[in-house]
């Protein structure tokens, strides 16, 4: 019998406070144990479908595993960042976007052809449930310009801004200056698109896209309760 369950076994208030304690040990150690179960699955996943990746000799098949690498690894990218900072149920959102946007950068961008990603930030903290969906819909829309805005070897750039508009509210961007959304993804309203605007719903926010002649920005207006 451990100590918690011996002195548990005990009347009184004390022996409420234990269990009490011994609980909150016994849940904070199965949250760890999923967390690190998630992001191992995560990983097997990438390497099974990489895996599959190899064996093929269609280059437009290749394509979409690269997208769907990309996308599985934005989700792990996500996962770690919050694990890391949920003690506290708010996250750094300016921090938490830049490791996440180098992650990004270093896995799907030829840096050395030119192709950057910057990210500038006000100082703002936000719940890791707004924080994840942000992330996922920047995971997205980077994944998008990187393989759609410039044409191949060209040099380019993609920005990600956010920014307080309001006391009760943030403004999230993705801009780049390349071809524009109708020569990219077609403007068909294809998956990624249905998956940032299913995100943004779940976070009650507004999502646009805006033709900057050249280039594209997509804008999150997002609400703070």
């Amino acid at each position: 019998m451990s100590m918690v369950q011996r002195l548990s076994s005990r009347e009184g208030p004390g022996s409420r406070a234990v269990q009490s304690f011994g609980s909150r040990v016994c849940s904070e150690e199965i949250e760890r144990e999923s967390d690190h179960r998630i992001a191992n699955n995560l990983q097997l996943l990438m390497a099974m479908v990489a895996a599959e990746k190899r064996e093929l000799s269609d280059p437009a098949a290749g394509l979409v595993f690269d997208r769907m690498l990309g996308r599985i690894g934005a989700i792990a990218g996500v996962h770690r960042q919050l694990t890391r900072q949920q003690q506290t149920g708010f996250v750094d959102a300016g921090g938490y976007l830049g490791t996440l946007v180098n992650q990004i950068e270093t896995g799907c961008c030829d840096v050395a052809g030119g192709r950057r990603l910057t990210v500038s930030a006000d100082l703002v903290s936000v719940s890791a449930h707004l924080a994840g969906a942000m992330g996922l819909i920047v995971s997205e829309c980077v994944l998008n310009a990187c393989k759609y805005a410039y044409p191949a070897q060209r040099p380019g750039e993609v920005r990600i801004e956010l920014r307080l508009a309001g006391p009760h509210a943030l403004r999230l961007s993705v801009e780049d200056d390349g071809t524009g959304r109708s020569q990219g993804e077609g403007g068909s309203g294809g998956f990624g698109t249905h998956l940032m605007e299913a995100l943004a719903a779940r976070i009650d926010a507004t999502l646009v896209w805006e033709d900057l002649h050249p280039g594209t920005r997509i804008v999150l207006a997002v609400p703070l309760a």
